[in-house]
């Protein structure tokens, strides 16, 4: 066992933990690495709370933790998402009970302002929602439970409901919506390099007192599949992704989903931009008090990691898996084909609202950066309404 893990910072029994492995079995691959230090019970980032004094809260997410995402920021996209929810219930013949699955809803915060929204303005559609939340961390589930209750009351005793996994959900057991928004992001991810021996692994080991990477010469079958299967070509010296684990994620969204649709919503690329070789580094990145870094080894257990997502191999393995691809967009385009403009027409051109829209659609930031994927199984083609601006792009299928 090394003997000097307090030359590393981070969470330490996290730290003990890794090192453990790392000892007994050798270098592990970087997806290993980046799933406990994410997820590991009880001591992964997203499993825990911060626990240091100067922070105001024990949020991860939010103004005053390490990162925000698109509902803390305002509650537009789940309020325009609510009229395109509604069209999709039409298209589904108004079901008994209409299912929204939310895959990892971080504070909770999208759930009650769509559930508000839903109460305000489609009462009917209200009482036939069944709101699931799927959600790994049980700290996170204590926070959506209590902000919920504030904002449901009593309808959420039988119209809510929490699962800790996908493979806790029933085949064929959805008709609606599942519906996520960067959760994808943050999935584990191999790291592979392109040298002049060909594609290598990137994984993680110890020595001097420090983690370090290192390059194994035998890719795994899972991996040569994956790059026979989306075509990934890299120059030499570059480094890129590969997202193995968000494709097991899509293929348990498809076998869930009986009829309906499914949302995701994150900042990605597709495959021609992803491995383009003015990439060279790939898109992997740390977030820690809102600051960036490329350095996975630092506050292990107390940064969060993310890689951007390859939506043509989830629109892939999409449609493999017995889905077919409705569309694809930006979430500038998204909202404003939802008529995001008329819920702030008549407010104050300097309010929070109106602030808040502007960051969302920004052309050089949110606006383009985040990515809508849109797919459904169980029903004929229809029109989608948060897709009638064609994006400049139309190479989402070309891994096909």
């Amino acid at each position: 066992m090394p003997s000097h893990p307090h030359q590393i910072q981070g969470n330490p029994d996290l730290i003990e933990k890794i090192l453990s492995e790392i000892a007994r079995k050798g270098p592990m691959s970087f997806a290993r690495f980046m799933e406990l230090a994410l997820y590991d019970v009880p001591h992964g980032y997203y499993m825990t709370q911060t626990v240091e004094a100067d922070l105001p809260s024990s949020d991860r997410i939010g103004w005053s933790g390490d990162f925000y995402t698109a509902p803390e920021l305002s509650p537009i996209l789940a309020k325009t998402l609510v009229c395109q929810i509604l069209a999709i219930d039409a298209q589904l013949g108004h079901p008994a009970q209409f299912t929204f699955m939310e895959i990892g809803a971080g504070n909770g915060t999208f759930a009650g302002d769509f559930l508000q929204e839903c109460q305000t303005i489609a009462s009917d559609f209200f009482h036939r929602l069944f709101y699931q939340i799927v959600e790994r961390s049980p700290h996170l589930q204590s926070r959506q439970s209590a902000r919920l209750s504030e904002v449901v009351g009593d309808w959420g005793k039988s119209h809510l409901s929490w699962k800790s996994s996908l493979e806790e959900v029933d085949s064929d057991s959805v008709t609606g919506v599942v519906f996520s928004n960067e959760l994808v992001d943050a999935l584990p991810v191999h790291r592979v390099r392109r040298t002049n021996q060909g594609l290598r692994e990137i994984c993680v080991d110890y020595r001097g007192g420090h983690f370090v990477e290192c390059l194994d010469h035998n890719l795994s079958p899972k991996l040569v599949e994956y790059i026979e299967t989306h075509k990934v070509t890299l120059n030499e010296g570059q480094t890129s992704e590969l997202h193995l684990a968000a494709e097991a994620w899509m293929k348990h969204v498809a076998r869930l989903l009986h009829r309906g649709v499914v949302v995701t919503v994150d900042y990605g690329h597709t495959r021609s931009d992803y491995y383009c070789s003015d990439r060279k580094d790939g898109t992997f990145l740390c977030y820690y008090r809102h600051a960036i870094s490329t350095d996975p080894y630092s506050r292990v257990g107390e940064q969060d990691m993310t890689a951007h997502v390859n939506f043509s191999a989830l629109a892939s393995v999409g449609t493999t898996s017995g889905m077919d691809l409705s569309g694809f967009t930006t979430m500038a385009n998204w909202l404003i084909a939802l008529g995001v403009e008329e819920l702030v027409r008549d407010q104050d051109q300097e309010s929070e609202d109106v602030r808040a829209l502007a960051h969302l659609l920004r052309p050089h930031g949110m606006g383009t950066t985040f990515k809508v994927l849109v797919q459904r199984k169980g029903m004929e083609p229809f029109p989608v309404r948060g897709l009638r601006h064609r994006a400049f792009f139309d190479d989402v299928l070309s891994s096909h």
